[in-house]
């Protein structure tokens, strides 16, 4: 039988992973279930010994979460209702955050967010090649949710391969649908959703 301590820190371990599954890749789930008790230990103890030990709560609190970041959720940008639902950090404060950890880390989360498209994409990829094929690829349209950053990302990838086809054969572009949230609802054409797919694929579109 284990020492009351011990089952109290299994306990608290059991409900961490719990809350930072939230919406969770399989990738980021693995993470959580492997990097977790090693990632906090190792910022409690940054702190202990002033390693890692700021002068504002805010600033602790975006530190920690660039650390979740980088090491648990690596398939994806921080995003607002994320943030409020796995750390119970406030909704406003929590979009501030989540600007401001992306602004600080656009790169790496340009390369998130673009794994995002991909995933989200490949979703409906054969239902789409199935319309393509029935000769409704340019009338078949797909509702994809995505976060902020990979709808900016779709869009950067259409702009580019709309820039290099003539306008008779381009493709229907994405079209905007009424949001809530911080997600992005896009209803994107079956032609254009495969387009964009092979775009990520060979790197066209970046």
């Amino acid at each position: 039988m284990g020492k009351p301590e011990d089952d109290a820190r299994k306990a608290l371990l059991e409900r961490a992973q719990a809350l930072l599954s939230t919406d969770a890749s399989p990738a980021a789930k693995k993470n959580i279930k492997s990097n977790l008790e090693s990632l906090a230990a190792t910022l409690l103890l940054e702190w202990l010994v002033g390693d890692k030990r700021f002068e504002s709560q805010s600033q602790q609190t975006e530190y920690w979460l660039s650390r979740f970041y980088d090491g648990v959720f690596v398939d994806e940008q921080p995003d607002a209702t994320r943030i409020y639902e796995r750390f119970g950090v406030n909704l406003p404060r929590a979009g501030y955050l989540a600007r401001l950890l992306r602004a600080r880390r656009a790169a790496q989360w340009r390369q998130a967010a673009r794994a995002e498209l991909k995933t989200q994409l490949e979703r409906y990829k054969d239902r789409a090649a199935e319309a393509k094929k029935e000769g409704q690829g340019h009338v078949t349209e797909f509702d994809v949710s995505l976060s902020p950053g990979a709808a900016d990302e779709m869009r950067v990838v259409y702009d580019r391969l709309a820039a290099f086809v003539a306008e008779r054969e381009r493709p229907k572009p994405p079209k905007a649908k009424p949001s809530f949230g911080n997600s992005r609802w896009l209803g994107v054409p079956a032609e254009t959703l495969l387009s964009i797919l092979e775009a990520l694929k060979t790197g066209d579109g970046t």
